[in-house]
């Protein structure tokens, strides 16, 4: 629904210790202070330049196309994790399908609020953006 939310969400992870027992560089510069204020940055953006009118669809090529590759990355540095080297690829897959069906389903849902009910598109927004925050958080605990 956010893509870079749930990088914000994985560094946030990495930084309490989630993957401490993973070595390398992206795994040392996700921990960084600059990693933590950049995907801050970059997380608060998103957020905000979702509101704006002239912000293009989430299922336009462009912006379909980084929500799918920034979910494969995500899925497989969390795929790393396992010691079966498959995990990685099978981490990919998960991650850019995720990323495909939150952005369908939020712009489904989206449509829906501004069509199907007197909720202003902003306030639909900010509930989309309260629901990802809320299902990120979620699965950072597990």
């Amino acid at each position: 629904m956010r893509s870079m939310l749930g990088v914000r969400i994985l560094a946030s992870s990495a930084e309490r210790g989630a993957f401490d027992g993973q070595r390398g560089s992206f795994w040392r510069a996700l921990r960084s202070p600059a990693a933590q204020r950049v995907m801050s940055v970059l997380a608060g953006g998103e957020l905000l330049m979702d509101k704006l009118p002239s912000a293009p669809s989430r299922l336009s090529r462009g912006p379909l196309s980084g929500r799918l590759v920034i979910g494969g990355l995500l899925g497989a540095a969390v795929g790393s994790q396992s010691p079966d080297k498959n995990m990685r690829v099978a981490g990919a897959v998960v991650g850019a399908v995720a990323a495909a069906v939150g952005a369908v389903i939020g712009n489904r849902a989206r449509v829906w609020l501004n069509r199907g009910t007197r909720v202003p598109a902003p306030v639909g927004a900010m509930i989309e953006d309260a629901i990802a925050f809320g299902l990120g958080a979620l699965a950072a605990r597990r």
